[in-house]
Order: structure tokens, then sequence, then C-alpha cells
């Protein structure tokens, strides 16, 4: 069953269990993802721990019995939403950087990356503001769970910070190992206030990539005033 178009309604809404039921197949069967996306709802709305099981099988339109046949805890549920939230930002972000032409330089890198995290981030927003959000609810074994995917993401920008670094496209008054974080964290936090009706997700990153034009050496800036590298 296809539930990529499958948009859940506002927790307070009763029609969220009207088109999950929509969303079952022939044989009224339910599908983990369908369960995922309304758990991933719930949860980036009212936080995990506000959240019950018996709330996530009415959001689906089933028993809450029933949602123990694809799971064994409303912590794998959680476990499972912060992995595609973190996997799904991951290849977006590693797609876009792969897809720029060859001449492309650490710093047009590190641009598309920035670019692609804000786009996935609202583009899949019940998963990652869950992971944004509410990292403070998240049980300790779940984030043992998910740490490898934070891990490998992470590692991913140290390299391409590393890369501009070495090519001396960063500003000298930079403290490298802030970097990184206060990249992410910048970033991640536009989950908390970002309004689509303020401006869409372009004129964000547009935004955002002024706001870190601190980032680039004096001789990076000065070149793409003149109609240098982007």
């Amino acid at each position: 069953m296809d539930t990529a178009d499958l948009k859940p309604e506002d927790p307070e809404d009763g029609g969220g269990a009207t088109r999950a039921v929509r969303k079952q197949g022939q044989n009224g069967s339910v599908s983990r993802r369908l369960i995922l996306d309304m758990a991933a709802a719930l949860f980036s709305h009212q936080g995990f721990t506000e959240t019950t099981v018996r709330q996530i099988a009415a959001k689906v339109g089933m028993q809450a019995g029933s949602v123990y046949y694809h799971f064994e805890s409303k912590e794998q549920m959680l476990g499972e939403i912060l992995s595609i939230a973190v996997r799904s930002t991951y290849m977006a972000v590693k797609g876009s950087v792969e897809s720029l032409p060859i001449e492309a330089t650490p710093k047009d890198k590190i641009k598309a990356a920035i670019r692609a995290h804000l786009q996935s981030l609202h583009g899949n927003f019940d998963y990652t503001a869950t992971n944004v959000k509410y990292q403070g609810q998240v049980p300790n074994v779940v984030e043992r769970a998910v740490q490898p995917d934070r891990e490998s993401y992470t590692e991913y920008w140290n390299q391409l910070i590393a890369a501009a670094a070495a090519a001396g496209e960063l500003s000298p008054d930079l403290n490298l190992p802030f970097l990184r974080p206060l990249i992410l964290g910048s970033l991640n936090r536009t989950i908390n206030w970002y309004d689509p009706g303020r401006g869409d997700i372009e004129t964000l990153v547009r935004t955002v990539l002024v706001l870190f034009d601190g980032l680039w050496s004096r001789a990076e800036a000065a070149g793409s005033e003149g109609g240098g590298s982007t």
C-alpha cells in the first residue's frame, strides 16, 4: 500500500481516522508505515509521552490491541520514526551533493547540503519534527538504537566541512569543532518557528545562506561577489 501522499490530520481532528481507513488495503489490512505515519503525526504535535497507543490506533481506525500485531511497543514505533527521519534527511543531502557537477567546490557542496537538509526537514515534517522537537522525551534504549544513524549523518557533515577547510574555503576565524553543530542546530530549530505563510522554503534557504556567508574565507567571498562559484 502506498502511503506517500498521506497527510495526517491535526491530532485534535477526528478526520484522521477516516482518512486512514481509506488508505487500508481491500482486505482491511493496515500497513506498518501507515501506523508510523499516524504515530509521527501525533508525536510531532503533542510529544511522545503524551501520546497513547489507543490514540494512534484511533487515528488509523483500528483497535488498540491490533497495533501490537505490527509493533511490540510505542518505543519501537518511535525508534523507527526517528531512524526514518535521520536516514531520509541523510539520503536527501547526500543525493543533492552527489548530483552537483564534477567541478563543484567544497563550498558548493556545503551550500547544497544546507538546502537539501532544510527541504527534507520541512518536506517530511511529522517525522523530522518528532526527531527535533522532543529529543528530551526519547527513552535511552531508543536513542541508543538510533545513534548509529545519527553518527553516520554527523560524519558525513564532518567530511564536508573538513574538505572545505582543506581547500581554504572556510574563514580562518572559525573554530571547526563548533561549526557542524552550529549549522545543523540552526537548521533544525527552524522546525519550531518556520511559517510557510511568511515565505516558501526557497526563501528560507536563501535567507539562511545569506546568514552563513561569514563561513567563507575572504578570498571566497570576494570571488562570489565577482561572479565566481556560489
